[in-house]
């Protein structure tokens, strides 16, 4: 009798659970950096000296803006620097 009811039990959750409709899962993409290996060795790049160093508690707007704009620039120019440096340790051509 007991074994009968436990069936019965058993038989009723399992049915239960199958009347569920499914959860749909929604699928997500996901962007990982991955490691990528350099060819060479390449130099220590120097780091520049910038503009915005040389202000004062001071300093003039004009030369503040002025320093700004130059450390902007200067910048730019060490990225450019950067990526050449970068660029030339690719992947060799396989022929």
């Amino acid at each position: 009798m007991v074994r009968l009811s436990l069936l019965a039990v058993a038989g009723a959750l399992l049915g239960g659970c199958a009347s569920t409709p499914p959860t749909i899962m929604t699928p997500v993409e996901v962007k990982v950096p991955i490691a990528t290996p350099v060819y060479c060795q390449v130099a220590k790049l120097d780091r520049p000296t910038l503009p915005i160093a040389a202000l004062k508690a001071d300093s003039a707007p004009a030369d503040t803006i002025r320093a700004y704009a130059a450390t902007v620039a200067l910048l730019k120019g060490a990225v450019v620097e950067r990526d050449a440096a970068i660029a030339g340790c690719a992947a060799p051509r396989e022929h």
